[in-house]
């Protein structure tokens, strides 16, 4: 399976991952619903920056917590795919999953799906903070 890494050391807080994936989604650069979204800690004094995208690893609560199947896993690729049509926007995956997020505007849940194999984050990020791992 692969996956999407984050080495904070890299990472220089441009949000460029963010806007590049709000961008293909959403046909406009909203880095708040991005599928991938940097944050500090405000909370350390130096700011810790982590990196909220879906591993795609982890028991995957969001399908298990829709209730209308609008998240399906898809075996073949390794992500959670989302049916926009199916989809009643009760946000139910949000309550569940940190990896969610959602923008309302658009009516659309937003969630990895890895690009279909070449995530753009990874390829736009400049400090190569964002690597694409693992084993198929």
């Amino acid at each position: 399976m692969h996956y999407i890494t984050f080495d904070e050391e890299k990472c220089v807080y441009c949000d460029m991952c963010s806007g590049v994936c709000s961008l293909s989604k959403l046909k406009k650069i909203k880095p708040s619903a991005a599928c991938v979204r940097i944050a500090r800690d405000p909370a350390e004094s130096f700011g810790k920056l982590s990196c909220t995208v879906c591993d795609m690893a982890h028991e995957r609560a969001c399908i298990d917590a829709c209730p209308v199947d609008a998240l399906v896993y898809d075996e073949e690729a390794g992500v959670v795919r989302f049916d926009a049509e199916l989809c009643t926007m009760c946000e139910s995956c949000l309550e569940v999953c940190p990896n969610v997020g959602i923008d309302r505007e658009s009516e659309r849940i937003m969630i990895c799906d890895l690009c279909d194999g070449d995530p753009l984050c990874v390829q736009w990020c400049p400090e190569g903070a964002l690597t694409w791992g693992g084993a198929s």
